[in-house]
């Protein structure tokens, strides 16, 4: 009897392990009670996001006599988390995004496509919220705590170094250095972005996920340090900016850049805690936990934007250790706290 159970369900189990393998996407979309509804429920970045929004919609409310158009900020954070809730519950996830854009997997070329947009959207759009949220902080910034704190930053500087760290760097500026940190300076924008489609492209849901989560949490953690610690930085301090005697030049795209990054960013308290240094810690540690490869192409780039932070003029040095400790404390927190937010295990950091 044994041997003619397994003939009988032998074809019929070397058929369902093949399909598991090549349909996996299938097998997860189709089941309504399945992978289906857990690929329904709100991510941890999607929380991460959320959270943001109620708490800077809390801020607008209670200094909205300060704030002309705060009933539009609140309408708006309310529908960025409709939005949030709708494409959580709305788009599904495929288990390994890449292979539907290769593969049918069992699915007809039109409903692939329509899912892999779909998984597309639904993986990336906390990013895309990123820009959105910030541009909002050069406005109510200065509503909510109207006060600078550059001159307590300065002087902090100033008290444990015995210099202000943009004056005295002053020595060591010259017009290609200044132009090669200014060029690595406005790669930051894109360390997370180059991590996060490094790891998309191979497959690895709950890594790409993870790291997303570890944006979005960073990102969102330097914007409430902006709101609590307003500043704009040594190169506009009046004090430091007298004391400044040698101006930064570049040799070519120095000047086009850095009035380019002043138009797109505004003037926004942005300084304490340096967001330039955190997010670059944080590729740079999780790109040696999860991609190696990606680490090493990563990691003079890296160097080279936190040490343009203080060398341009941007940051004060407290701004720098500001933000490296708020990294390593993302760091401490963020594996069990993205499991407290209902996501998966990292078998890959195990």
């Amino acid at each position: 009897m044994r041997g003619g159970n397994r003939r009988v369900g032998g074809p019929a189990t070397e058929r369902s392990d093949e399909e598991a393998t090549r349909g996996g996407s299938a097998l997860a979309i189709d089941d309504p009670k399945g992978p289906r509804k857990q690929n329904s429920e709100l991510k941890p970045a999607d929380k991460i996001a959320i959270a943001y929004l109620v708490a800077t919609t809390l801020l607008v409310l209670v200094f909205n006599h300060r704030i002309r158009w705060w009933w539009a900020f609140c309408a708006g954070h309310a529908v960025l988390i409709v939005l949030i809730v709708l494409i959580a519950k709305s788009l599904p996830i495929s288990p390994s995004p890449l292979r539907l854009l290769t593969q049918s997997v069992g699915l007809s070329e039109s409903r692939s496509l329509r899912l892999a947009i779909a998984t597309l959207i639904r993986g990336w759009y906390p990013v895309a919220l990123i820009p959105i949220t910030y541009k909002e902080l050069s406005y109510l910034i200065p509503f909510i705590h109207p006060r600078d704190f550059d001159a307590a930053l300065a002087g902090i500087d100033h008290r444990f170094l015995g210099v202000h760290p943009t004056v005295w760097l002053e020595r060591l500026t010259w017009p290609p250095l200044t132009e090669i940190l200014q060029l690595t300076y406005s790669t930051y924008y894109f360390l997370p972005l180059v991590l996060g489609v490094a790891l998309w492209r191979r497959g690895s849901r709950e890594t790409f996920h993870f790291w997303v989560f570890i944006v979005v949490l960073g990102f969102y953690l330097s914007y409430l340090g902006y709101i609590a610690v307003p500043a704009i930085g040594p190169r506009f301090l009046p004090s430091i900016v007298e004391a400044q005697t040698i101006p930064l030049t570049g040799v070519w795209l120095f000047q086009p850049v850095r009035e380019m990054l002043d138009r797109a960013e505004g003037i926004t308290r942005d300084c304490f805690p340096s967001g330039h240094t955190e997010l670059t810690l944080l590729v740079l540690i999780y790109a040696r936990v999860f991609h190696r490869k990606v680490f090493w192409w990563l990691l003079p780039l890296g160097t080279g934007v936190i040490v343009s932070t203080v060398y341009l003029r941007y940051h004060y040095v407290i701004d720098v250790a500001a933000g490296a400790l708020l990294a390593g404390a993302i760091v401490m927190i963020a594996k069990p706290l993205y499991r407290r937010l209902g996501g998966d295990d990292l078998r890959e950091w195990e």
